[in-house]
């Protein structure tokens, strides 16, 4: 669902979307950053920076998800920046590896990339995982 206010536009106005925790569906949160960010007059080059972005928070979070379980990303474009949040429910415990050659790619494509991870959850039956990123407009 996009919920923007036509006063505010797409600044500071978050738009979300909750897909299932499932490979297929990366396409569609691609395209939704990538839209955000073209609307948003990120350059051709950042926004394919914040597409790579997206494309390896959610795979790493849908490889540790719990079945039958959904990703919920939310994105908020501030004037000079995107904020992205990426939440799911782990099957077990345990944050991305951040000595790996995925963390290492976020690092360099953001300006701040985080994890954080819940206790268990009984309800959801597993433990609730966030990663959030943020790209500043203009990055060199």
């Amino acid at each position: 669902m996009i919920n923007i206010s036509a006063e505010q536009g797409l600044y500071s106005t978050p738009v979300e979307i909750r897909v299932a925790a499932a490979v297929s569906q990366l396409p569609i949160v691609r395209g939704l950053a990538e839209t955000l960010v073209l609307l948003s007059d990120f350059t051709l080059d950042e926004v394919a920076d914040i597409r790579l972005a997206v494309d390896e928070v959610c795979s790493n979070l849908i490889a540790v998800a719990a079945p039958d379980t959904s990703l919920h990303c939310r994105f908020t474009v501030g004037e000079n920046e995107l904020f992205v949040r990426v939440s799911a429910i782990a099957g077990k415990a345990g944050l991305p590896d951040e000595r790996s050659f995925g963390w290492h790619v976020l690092r360099t494509l953001t300006d701040a990339v985080e994890a954080n991870q819940d206790s268990f959850d009984s309800t959801a039956s597993g433990y609730p995982t966030t990663v959030e990123f943020r790209r500043s407009r203009g990055k060199a």
